[in-house]
């Protein structure tokens, strides 16, 4: 989060709130190299937490991080139509790609400039409602 405009990762938590689709932990994969994806019913389980919280917060700007929450808040579509870019206004949300080292999304320069575009408008909103 620094590339979008945060001095480092304290006073990227000092200015956002961090939640998850699922509220409990889905388990290590069979080749304990990483963890399950959470299953539909999972989310769909703890969908009213978020829900809640969100109703609470009412954010100006919604970072979903993963194809997951990118599909909760903006509907199936492939990474590539959407990350890079904002939706909607109040609030604004603007996708990101899971940063975990198993994908290989990033690989493509294409890809990277993508999540360049993403930490920008980041910045743009962050220089607006968190200078």
């Amino acid at each position: 989060m620094v590339r979008a405009g945060f001095k480092d990762a304290e006073d990227f938590r000092s200015k956002t709130y961090i939640a998850a689709l699922m509220r409990c932990f889905p388990g290590r994969n069979r080749q304990n190299t990483g963890d399950l994806p959470p299953q539909r019913r999972g989310i769909a389980n703890c969908a009213y937490w978020l829900d809640d919280e969100l109703r609470l917060l009412r954010p100006k700007v919604i970072i979903p991080i993963g194809q997951l929450a990118i599909t909760r808040f903006l509907g199936p579509g492939a990474l590539e139509e959407r990350v890079g870019n904002r939706y909607g206004e109040k609030p604004v949300v603007i996708p990101l790609p899971h940063p975990s080292g198993q994908s290989r999304w990033l690989n493509s320069q294409a890809n990277r400039d993508r999540l360049a575009n993403a930490l920008a408008l980041i910045a743009e909103q962050r220089s607006i409602f968190a200078p």
